[in-house]
């Protein structure tokens, strides 16, 4: 994702339900297994995100985004930025891979600006 993340989630998920997907919010919220006054409570911002990599993932597929959307990446993104919590996403990959904490330990020490974690992040994804 190039752009930096300029709204809150909840405002971010009524835009994607309501201008792309276009489904009402009962609708999507019985899709998504939410009540609907929390769905809408939520995108009001006046409950918190989502905070379990299952419920976001429903969320994803009821608004039709890939693993590959970077829109999926930017929902995760925003749900944890709310709590200042790593993106429920990347909770697993962190746990299942070792040497995730060394790249990121590596990352911090080197102290990367945002412009050098893009490079670097396009270096992997051109050649791995």
């Amino acid at each position: 994702m190039e752009t930096k993340i300029n709204t809150s989630f909840g405002l971010f998920l009524k835009k994607l339900r309501v201008e792309e997907a276009n489904i009402g919010l009962r609708s999507f919220a019985e899709l998504v297994e939410l009540q609907p006054s929390n769905l809408s409570n939520m995108e009001r911002g006046k409950l918190p995100p989502p905070a379990n990599k299952e419920t976001l993932d429903r969320i994803c597929a009821a608004l039709g985004l890939s693993l590959t959307d970077p829109r999926r990446a930017e929902l995760f993104d925003l749900a944890a930025q709310y709590s200042g919590r790593i993106p429920a996403d990347i909770v697993d990959v962190v746990k299942e891979n070792e040497g995730v904490p060394v790249l990121v330990r590596t990352i911090a020490n080197k102290q990367l600006s945002d412009e050098k974690l893009r490079e670097l992040a396009k270096y992997i994804e051109d050649n791995y």
